[in-house]
């Protein structure tokens, strides 16, 4: 009986000790196991992360290629040229700048700043020693200091004279978004050189901003100095693979692999060790709870295993490849699916003739979101992101894509037959999104359009959706929705590059110059003034006309120089005249709405009339009607301090807006020109007359003299001859002409004898 308890005792025993020895291994290879596997798929992630690194800087590497060709076939002092390439490839106001060396004199050009400062003899001496082309390590912006990050490359002129050509970006815009994170954000990444030296270093709020090397986070804490060396030996071998280090009492893995196309350049990932093993450490203790039942405490931790697995994985892509708010693909993902429907929609055409059909970009974003978030609050704009996420998944359909990039900016690859089923897609898109409401209205959406026909040049996802971006910028232009990208598009926008990078050298130059219509009375036979307008004579092109560049010279403010510029060509004309003691007669000049904006707007235009010594009442500054109805009660101060300033005060186009004749009695203004496009339309039929007639009659009750514009033809004066306008202008008398022959005319015909004269 004894002998039988101790058998059993000892086969109890033994039992316990095989269980508990079965479950130790069992729960050191689960532990080894999701360990390699977790380790693994972090890995591969960061190889992913490389890859798309890599293929960026390959990107910005081939169109640097392209500027360097298109540089390579001209002379190094063509600058013209040369800037116009720079305009052309520096379109993108997205920070990128491109820079072009000419290394035979040491001349630097930029896209946003056409000439920079010449290399010194340390930096020429610097960039010889540079090698062909290849990725920079950041460094500071010669121009604004900012950290930058590119490519670069070297190239010769036609005429042999070696340059050197880079393309750079802000390096906080590229850490951000090849920034990687891992299990819950709890892990991070950063780019080293072979030397351990950080290059960029992760957004993530853990990344260490103190040290300069990844060696002063391995270095210390008792690391063994031979796993040290063998992870810098790696680094310096471009190998890829995995290291355990302590740091601050906590350990940490390190994930490293090389990056292909820079110099010796590694990603290299840091994930907490404990996290790692937190799913390990789960699965140990459900494994030790079930010890009396290994068999099916096995089944479970294997099954348990393989499930975590997945998930893991299926959740580091979906950090990595999906927007978390709205469930959309991210801008990298949007990218790399859009190439492959692109590439797989060329295949289709090659097999099977045509049939694979064509795709179509679109960018979206929404009026005024950020007046939602204000009003409606950031938890409701959130919300209406989402509502228009779900509209714009439905409308991509399983053939077609959507991506959130950022704020309220949405992206679309839809494929289509027909082009106008593309535009009907955005239609619909911009009419469901009426549904939506925010700050108290309907959503109203800009949505650009590119379809691949319209850009058979775009030879990526990222290439059509930039046209797309192009056509976004016209629908808030126009107020159209949505608007298809076309070539004169982009070709506008090259042409306003072009025109905005040599104004200010064309005013140098002496580019611009004024034209002088005259003013007649009614008869014909009197010069009673004259208005001064500007053109612009470019030395390769001709006359451009006033129409295409007065509008952007308002908007990027150059008009304040160029009015100012015509007002000062009209006073030295004055002045010449009255010292030469012959007749003159007032002139008028045009005075944009950003002059009214400036404090010292008066105090310069009285400057440059003392200064020529000009008398009061010979010089008309000419405010458009929209102008003064804009802002009634401030223009009446500001005409009048014209008047007391010794100026006429004129307004222009009078009649073309929503003006009102009962605001004429309050307007201090000396001259009323009276719009023709309102007043005197086709055979000037009776009603038209009467408000001629009132408008005039008006005028000169309060003291204005009246000027009719635009008068072409006999039938329009004989008209005007019979009410009381003094002055008539026109091509029924004379088109603009160049201040001497306005003079000789008005020698010719006498003006008035009460004229100002000196």
């Amino acid at each position: 009986m004894k002998s039988r308890k101790t058998l059993i005792s000892i086969l109890v025993a033994a039992a316990s000790v095989a269980v508990i020895a079965g479950t130790v291994l069992f729960a050191r290879f689960v532990q080894d196991s999701l360990w390699e596997k977790s380790v693994t798929d972090v890995l591969e992630v960061t190889a992913q992360g490389q890859h798309a690194l890599d293929t960026f800087f390959e990107k910005d590497l081939d169109t640097l290629d392209l500027f360097a060709a298109e540089l390579s076939v001209q002379r190094h002092d063509d600058e013209d040229r040369l800037i116009e390439k720079l305009a052309l490839f520096g379109m993108d106001d997205d920070g990128t700048v491109y820079v072009c060396v000419d290394l035979g004199t040491g001349a630097v050009y930029r896209t946003d700043n056409a000439n920079a400062a010449r290399l010194t003899d340390e930096q020429m001496a610097s960039t010889a020693a540079a090698a062909d082309r290849g990725v920079m390590e950041p460094f500071l912006d010669e121009r604004t200091g900012g950290n930058m990050i590119g490519v670069y490359e070297r190239f010769t002129f036609s005429d042999g004279t070696p340059g050197i050509v880079r393309k750079a970006r802000p390096l906080g815009d590229v850490e951000e978004r090849f920034s990687l994170s891992f299990y819950n954000d709890s892990g991070f990444s950063y780019v080293v050189n072979d030397e351990g030296e950080v290059v960029m270093r992760s957004q993530h709020r853990d990344s260490n901003r103190t040290f300069s090397s990844i060696y002063d986070i391995v270095g210390f804490e008792g690391n063994d100095q031979a796993d040290v060396d063998s992870f810098r030996a790696a680094l310096k071998q471009n190998a890829r693979g995995v290291a355990l280090f302590s740091y601050r009492g906590d350990e940490y893995v390190f994930c490293y692999t090389p990056l292909e196309g820079t110099d010796g350049w590694d990603v290299v990932s840091i994930i907490p060790n404990d996290v790692v093993m937190e799913q390990a450490n789960a699965i140990i203790n459900a494994t030790l709870l079930l010890c009396l039942v290994i068999i099916v405490g096995l089944g479970i931790v294997l099954a348990v295993y393989w499930r975590g697995s997945r998930a893991h994985r299926r959740e580091i892509e979906h950090m990595a490849f999906y927007d978390g708010l709205t469930g959309l693909f991210s801008a990298d993902k949007f990218a790399l699916e859009g190439d492959v429907r692109l590439a797989e929609r060329a295949r289709a055409d090659r097999a099977g003739g045509g049939a694979g059909g064509d795709m179509a970009a679109a960018c979206i974003d929404i009026d005024n979101f950020k007046l939602i978030n204000d009003v409606d609050g950031y938890a409701r704009g959130d919300e209406v992101l989402r509502e228009l996420a779900a509209i714009l998944r439905e409308e991509a359909g399983k053939d077609g894509i959507a991506a959130r990039l950022s704020a309220d900016y949405f992206q679309l690859l839809v494929p289509y037959a027909r082009r106008e089923d593309a535009l009907d897609v955005c239609k619909r898109i911009a009419e469901r999104a009426r549904d939506i409401v925010g700050n108290g209205k309907p959503l109203a959406l800009h949505i650009g359009l590119c379809c691949s026909e319209d850009a058979p040049e775009a030879r990526d996802a990222n290439e059509l959706t930039d046209r797309a971006r192009i056509a976004q910028v016209e629908s808030r232009k126009r107020g159209e929705t949505p608007c298809a990208y076309s070539k004169p598009m982009r070709d506008a926008l090259l042409r306003r590059a072009d025109l905005e990078r040599s104004m200010e050298g064309a005013l140098e130059h002496g580019e611009f110059f004024h034209l002088v219509q005259p003013k007649y009375d009614v008869t014909g036979t009197r010069v009673l003034g004259g208005e001064a307008l500007v053109r612009w004579s470019r030395p390769d092109e001709g006359i451009v006309g006033p129409d295409e560049f007065i509008p952007l010279f308002e908007q990027n403010g150059f008009i304040l120089r160029l009015d100012e510029f015509v007002f000062e060509s009209v006073c030295r004309d004055l002045r010449a005249r009255l010292d030469a003691g012959l007749p003159v007669v007032p002139i008028s000049v045009n005075v944009s709405r950003l002059h009214l904006h400036r404090p010292d707007f008066l105090s310069t235009y009285v400057r440059i009339k003392d200064e020529h010594g000009i008398p009061d009442g010979l010089c008309e500054l000419e405010l458009t009607e929209s102008i003064v109805i804009e802002d009634l009660h401030g223009m009446f101060d500001i005409m009048d301090g014209m008047r007391r300033a010794g100026f006429r005060c004129a307004i222009d186009d009078f009649g073309s807006g929503q003006s009102s004749l009962n605001v004429l009695k309050d307007l201090p203004a000396d001259v009323l020109k009276l719009d023709r496009d309102f007043l005197l339309e086709g055979s000037l039929p009776g009603t038209e007359e009467t408000v001629v007639r009132t408008v005039i009659t008006m005028a000169k009750e309060l003291r204005m003299d009246t000027v009719m514009e635009g008068v072409e033809t006999p039938k329009q004066l004989a008209f005007l001859r019979t009410t009381a306008c003094d002055m008539v202008q026109g091509f029924v008398f004379s088109r603009p002409v160049p201040p001497e022959e306005f003079y000789r005319l008005l020698d010719t015909v006498a003006p008035d004898e009460g004229a100002p004269r000196d």
